[in-house]
């Protein structure tokens, strides 16, 4: 029967909570004054320039013994490439003297211009 009747019935219904704005106040601004900056002093000044001179005199010297090492080195080159040209050079005639001191050869010089052997005017050399 209680479909039947047309009467409006109180429901409580629950309604979800709105949070409440609160206004917050506003912070005032307090005005402080900029600082100045300090410009850098002498003193400063005096050190960073006499560390920039330090740094510029240390590459210098640097860039000075490479180059000073890098022309020794190529004179050490130089030296050696030469050295080891003589060392053949002289091997190479050393080789030559033998071939052309053997006793065949001399022998067949000597009959050449005439000359015979005398063993009593021969001597013999030890090295």
């Amino acid at each position: 029967m209680a479909l039947e009747s047309n009467l409006a019935r109180n429901l409580e219904v629950e309604l979800p909570i709105q949070p409440q704005t609160v206004p917050t106040p506003k912070k005032e601004r307090i005005h402080t004054p900029l600082t100045k900056r300090i410009g850098i002093t002498k003193g400063e000044k005096l050190l960073i320039s006499s560390v920039l001179v330090i740094l510029f005199a240390l590459v210098a010297v640097s860039i000075s013994l490479e180059i000073t090492i890098a022309s020794t080195n190529r004179t050490l080159q130089d030296t050696t490439t030469s050295i080891n040209e003589s060392t053949t050079i002289n091997e190479n005639l050393e080789q030559e003297v033998q071939e052309l001191s053997r006793y065949d050869r001399v022998y067949e010089i000597a009959n050449k211009f005439g000359l015979d052997m005398n063993e009593e005017n021969v001597r013999n050399v030890i090295k």
